[in-house]
């Protein structure tokens, strides 16, 4: 009978001890962890297309850093890769941040669609990009409202066979057409 009270009395003293530790949680670094996901529109001089992406990563007062990757519809599809940087300019009941990026491009499809005739593998290319965007706080998410400028730069290794007439045979020699695509996107999202 002591021996079940002293287990009751331990239970409840333990029990007790959690609840204040829970009453007076103290900020992880989870709390400080955010995603913006966004659903880009992009226009350029060659076309308009749209682009989805999310990036991940870690406030620390004013400043986030993140990683961001997705998918880039415009001209060729493609993959980023990408880190991202936004400071805070306004924190009232929205926040209006600027932010950066930049990373490489892993092309996702084999065929060059605008030009059909060109054959040949693709490359990684660079991708960089700013903008300012306007996030409507809804407690500790946001929508996200914003515009962008960006670019996008797409390697192909065509083929290019040119006559050999000391073999009496066409010979391949491959040429670089390397694309840089000059976009301004508009922006909407959800960051939580």
């Amino acid at each position: 009978m002591k021996r079940s009270l002293l287990m009751l009395g331990f239970c409840i003293a333990f029990y007790t001890m959690q609840a204040q530790n829970v009453a007076k949680k103290q900020p992880g670094w989870m709390d400080q962890f955010h995603s913006f996901n966004t659903l880009q529109v992009l226009n350029g001089s060659t076309t308009t297309s749209l682009a989805v992406n999310t990036v991940n990563g870690f406030q620390f007062g004013k400043l986030f850093t993140g990683v961001g990757t997705g998918f880039d519809y415009y001209y060729h599809t493609s993959v980023p890769l990408f880190l991202e940087a936004r400071f805070d300019l306004l924190n009232r009941k929205g926040k209006m941040q600027l932010f950066g990026d930049g990373g490489i491009n892993f092309p996702f499809s084999a065929q060059n669609k605008k030009l059909e005739y060109n054959a040949g593998d693709y490359r990684t290319g660079s991708l960089y990009g700013a903008g300012i965007d306007y996030l409507v706080m809804i407690k500790k998410e946001a929508i996200i409202l914003g515009a962008a400028f960006s670019n996008k730069t797409i390697v192909q290794m065509r083929d290019n066979y040119v006559w050999n007439p000391i073999m009496n045979t066409s010979e391949n020699i491959p040429t670089k057409d390397k694309y840089s695509l000059n976009r301004i996107a508009i922006r909407v999202g959800w960051m939580f």
